[in-house]
Parts: C-alpha cells; sequence; structure tokens
C-alpha cells in the first residue's frame, strides 16, 4: 500500500491537536520525523496546531548523535506543560530513550497502558543502530 508521507504525518498531528484541544492529553508529541520531513510539513503542521488553538515547540534533539538525530513537534494546551517539558530535557531526559518521566505530561497511565509513546518507533531506531554498530 502507497500512502503519502506528509499527508500521514499530518493526519497524525491533527489527531494529536484534538486529544490535547479536547482535555484528554496535557500535551503531545508528534511522530519522530527526520530533517527533511520536519522541514517538509513544519508551515502546515504549525498551522494545524494553532487552529486548534493549541501551542507548539520544535524539538531538534541535539543531545542525539547526529546521525542518528530526529525531530519531533511538542504539541501542549498551555505554556507551563511546554516549560516543564523543557525542564525534564534540560534534566537530561529525553523521550526518545526513556519515556517515564514524561508520563504526566502526556496523560498516560502506567498502570493500564500497553504500549506508550515512541515505545512503538524505538524498535525502529534500535534497528539503526544496529546497523551503524
Amino acid at each position: 500500500m502507497q500512502y503519502d508521507q506528509n499527508s500521514y504525518i499530518l493526519g497524525m498531528i491533527t489527531a494529536f491537536c484534538e486529544c490535547v484541544a479536547g482535555g484528554c492529553k496535557r500535551m503531545a508529541l508528534s511522530p519522530p520525523l527526520t530533517g527533511k520531513a520536519f522541514f517538509a510539513v513544519r508551515e502546515e503542521a504549525y498551522r494545524c496546531i494553532e487552529r486548534h488553538g493549541l501551542i507548539h515547540y520544535h524539538e531538534k534533539n541535539p543531545d542525539l548523535p547526529e546521525e542518528e538525530r530526529f525531530h519531533w513537534i511538542v504539541i501542549a494546551a498551555r505554556q507551563e506543560t511546554i516549560d516543564e517539558y523543557q525542564r525534564l530535557r534540560s534534566e537530561g531526559y529525553n523521550p526518545a530513550k526513556w519515556m517515564k518521566p514524561f508520563y504526566d505530561l502526556l496523560s498516560y497511565n502506567e498502570a493500564e497502558s500497553v504500549r506508550t509513546g515512541y515505545d512503538a518507533y524505538r524498535e525502529l531506531f534500535d534497528e539503526k543502530e544496529e546497523e551503524n554498530s
């Protein structure tokens, strides 16, 4: 099956916006994006987020090795949520490596969750790491 990658990414971002704007989540993270994918969808993603009355932050992941670096967009309703996200990041936590410190911001219920956030993507990055080893 073929699909348009940009439309797929923007569809995911729209769904995350609905969750945050509707109060189901305090914050959401876009899917992990290569630099090329990020710059291809950035303007439309920002318009979508802002149409929902939300704010955004571009995570560049400077703490990841350059050859493994990817971007994502943090989506929130309130600046203090993004401030808390940035505080956790400044303490060295990164959702790409360990999600648990971000559970509260992402409105995850650890007791009921099966697979959260980037867990579904982590195997893709682990494979990439193995190929580079």
